[in-house]
């Protein structure tokens, strides 16, 4: 199911590909780095190729191959930076699709929990879009050795 007025459904709607492209793809997930002006380089978002909004609307294999997947672009996102964890975030306040923000974290970020995440992608003034490519095809390195 998608829904053609949804972002993370629709290419008409979302106009501008990740930065590098995507460096995760199957059959029930996609991951691409967030939108360069956004948050720190690194920074992805792991995003359900069908339109749910959260594990409830998931299918069983969906919900089985989640934490697979996020182990593994953590572990791809920790490699390709060089930090120490990768914090998580999902709301899907904006578009009702399942969607989780990957947001690297270093032992010398001046802040932590909450604010770390509205500093990285709040207020974070983001990363250059050179670098944002040039970390997602580190992170899409990483992915690939993993499998």
């Amino acid at each position: 199911m998608t829904d053609p007025t949804c972002w993370f459904c629709s290419d008409d709607v979302r106009t501008d590909p990740p930065p590098g492209g995507w460096v995760y793809d199957d059959a029930h997930w996609r991951v691409g780095h967030a939108p360069a002006s956004y948050a720190v380089a690194g920074t992805t978002i792991l995003e359900s190729r069908r339109h749910v909004a959260d594990e409830r609307g998931m299918s069983d294999a969906e919900r089985a191959t989640l934490a697979d997947v996020t182990a593994r672009t953590v572990e791809a996102v920790t490699r390709a930076t060089g930090c120490d964890r990768v914090y998580r975030w999902a709301t899907m306040d904006a578009y009702a699709h399942f969607h989780l923000w990957l947001v690297p974290w270093w032992e010398t970020s001046p802040l932590r929990g909450p604010r770390r995440l509205v500093d990285a992608v709040v207020t974070g003034g983001g990363t250059t879009p050179e670098r944002a490519t040039e970390t997602a095809a580190r992170i899409r390195d990483a992915l690939s050795a993993s499998v």
